[in-house]
């Protein structure tokens, strides 16, 4: 006897690891496999080559493998070869029936189990054999017609009912007699025009129709293949119905779940703004009265030590808060980037600005290497900055005290590379393909409770991604230190130019009236105390009305206002104000708990010159009071506005 020839299968996966581990698996069991990455490869390998299966990522790097699947199946000459859906990534219920309905004969989502994807690959071959058998037995459905669940029917060239098997009396209700010698369409109670028969349909285009019938409570699915005699003539057809009445069911019940999730997710936001609200309110005094006591002079090294201390404490939780509030606004697809050109070594200094108190208190060593040439990029300075502040603070949150820490900027091959490079605690090989997921730390071992909920390496995938780029991690293992590696896209040469700088004069602080709202008394007060400190004038209000009549009576120069007011709340306020010429057109700050993309939109709308979030920074509030920007307001000077780094600019955040 002559060995069979082994079953061939292509499989299309631009992940090396997943493929590797698939061609791996399915070599062992015998089938011949070719392998690419692409999917305008796969479709040209699949057409040559006429393989058994293909194995399909839906995720590819140049087209989808939905797209690659529907082509598959649209061409006549690979319609019938089988192809299953794996992926790790689209692993919902949408994206398995989107994948299903496409034309795909299954679909996996844990391709990695030996077992289950050898078994699932056989049962699609034998499926495809099962088929090819079918037709060269001229489809001998005869042999096993009543035992079908599914309600079958023969059909003449007219449309009449030449047999059925016993389920089709058990789906309609009808007795055979009844039946028999009657049209499809009479039988259903459907017109015989294209529109309502899908008969009529298949006559015209000799393919398969069908279509979804509702008869009394249930659901009735039809599909009507042409039984050929020769190519081009049709002397009948199959039909097929299938009661799909718990199908529909559970569609139902899935659309309601759906509706309930989304709910749910719009309540989770409500809370998560609550929450970032009502733990920034606490924040915000702590930061005053700490700046209070140092403006004061404690005297005493202890006491500015515990100062410097509380200040880095509760700026990190902050950070918490923006990091937590990041994720649910990426996750959700909120968050647009702001792309200017931006330089590079302006994002590093800003970055190192950021994280340097955090360095300096574990007294890490910092060393930074990075070209004299200015590298610009299209992107969000402030994301830019987060991305790698986060990293900065990752290798000193998880490095030993006086340890070395090295940042490094480069021009690779039309890409700007930052390198954060420490001697921490390093990664295990576990560790390594999840440390970007949600919630994933390398240490929760009580004696290294460094902080951090998880996070921040996800808002730097993410965000690294949003810009086009790549980010990678790398380890030799525990106890010798991380890598990572960021890489961003540089535009050509004639899309980079950097924006024109505004022309700003020098000028020296000077006092202000300012005037303060905001319904904490601790936050207001300790604020204002701080503010009297830096030179200014300063009255305080605690609810909208008061502030009114207040901004009217006395013109101020800069109104500091919370959102959430009793009565009358700050977007309403900042209208009122904006539109009556008694207040003086002020420079309105909003100075709230109310951070998200929603709430900085309504700002703009309402006449805020900025958003600026709970708990300030104060070094932040200090030069915006001596910028250009509240200048040029107050002293009716218009002139080109600078960015004043970190505080949020009222850019316009609704959608196109």
């Amino acid at each position: 006897m002559t060995e069979s020839t082994p079953d061939s299968i292509v499989v299309v996966d631009d992940d090396e690891g997943k493929r590797y581990s698939i061609v791996k698996i399915l070599k062992r069991a015998n089938f011949e496999v070719r392998e690419t990455s692409r999917g305008i490869d796969a479709l040209q390998m699949v057409a040559e080559q006429k393989p058994d299966l293909v194995i399909l990522d839906v995720k590819l790097p140049d087209i989808s493998g939905f797209e690659v699947c529907r082509r598959l199946k649209m061409d006549p000459a690979t319609a019938s070869i089988a192809v299953l859906h794996v992926s790790t990534t689209f692993v919902g219920i949408e994206d398995k029936v989107q994948g299903l309905e496409i034309g795909a004969d299954g679909y996996l989502t844990d391709v990695l189990e030996p077992l289950e994807l050898i078994a699932t690959v056989n049962a699609l071959l034998r499926a495809r054999r099962a088929e090819e058998a079918a037709q060269i037995t001229a489809k001998q459905w005869q042999m096993t017609f009543d035992s079908v669940n599914d309600g079958v029917l023969l059909l003449d060239r007219a449309g009449k009912v030449v047999q059925a098997n016993q389920a089709v009396e058990q789906i309609l209700q009808r007795a055979w007699a009844d039946i028999t010698n009657s049209t499809l369409d009479e039988i259903l109670a459907i017109g015989s025009s294209a529109l309502e028969s899908p008969f009529t349909r298949m006559l015209h285009s000799r393919n398969r129709e069908g279509t979804e019938l509702l008869r009394g409570n249930r659901w009735l699915k039809l599909t009507v293949d042409p039984i050929r005699a020769g190519v081009a003539s049709v002397k009948g057809a199959l039909c097929i119905i299938s009661d799909n009445t718990e199908r529909r069911r559970l569609e139902e019940e899935l659309r309601q779940r759906a509706e309930e999730l989304a709910a749910a997710d719009r309540r989770k936001d409500e809370f998560l703004a609550m929450l970032a609200h009502e733990l920034r309110n606490p924040l915000a005094p702590i930061l005053n009265s700490l700046e209070e006591i140092h403006l004061r002079g404690a005297g005493e090294p202890a006491i500015e030590q515990a100062i410097q201390v509380a200040g880095r404490q509760v700026r990190h939780m902050s950070r918490l808060l923006e990091d937590l509030l990041d994720v649910s606004r990426i996750t959700r697809g909120k968050v647009q980037l702001r792309k200017v050109p931006v330089a590079i070594s302006t994002v590093v200094a800003h970055a190192l600005e950021t994280t340097r108190p955090t360095i300096e208190a574990n007294r890490h060593h910092l060393t930074v290497t990075q070209p004299n040439d200015s590298i610009w990029i299209e992107g969000d300075i402030t994301r830019l900055e987060q991305i790698l502040a986060n990293l900065l603070h990752n290798a000193s949150k998880y490095s030993e005290p006086g340890g070395q820490i090295h940042l490094s900027v480069a021009l690779e091959d039309k890409e700007v590379v930052l390198r954060v490079q420490d001697q921490g605690i390093g990664l295990s090989a576990e560790m390594l393909p999840r440390v970007f997921d949600l919630f994933s730390q390398a240490d929760m071992s009580l004696d290294r409770a460094q902080g951090g909920i998880g996070i921040g390496l996800t808002l730097v995938r993410s965000l690294v991604e949003m810009h086009g780029g790549t980010v990678t991690a790398h380890s030799e293992g525990l106890g010798r230190g991380s890598l990572f590696v960021v890489r961003l896209p540089v535009p050509t040469t004639a899309t980079i130019l950097p924006p024109e700088l505004p022309k700003i004069s020098p000028h020296q602080s000077t006092s202000k009236t300012l005037l303060l709202v905001d319904d904490h008394r601790d936050s207001a007060l300790s604020l204002a105390r701080v503010l009297r400190l830096w030179g200014h004038q300063v009255n305080v209000a605690h609810d909208g009305s008061t502030a009114v009549e207040e901004a009217v009576a006395q013109r101020y120069e800069i109104i500091l206002l919370d959102i959430g007011l009793p009565g009358m709340d700050g977007f309403e306020v900042a209208r009122h104000l904006s539109n009556d010429p008694r207040a003086g057109r002020p420079f309105l700050v909003a100075l709230t708990g109310y951070g998200q993309d929603e709430d900085q939109r309504r700002s703009r709308a309402a006449g805020f010159d900025v958003h600026l979030v709970k708990p300030v920074n104060l070094d932040d509030l200090r030069r915006l009071f001596d910028s250009p920007e509240v200048m040029a307001k107050t002293t009716g000077n218009p002139e080109e506005l600078p960015n004043l780094g970190s505080r949020t600019p009222l850019a316009d955040t609704s959608p196109n």
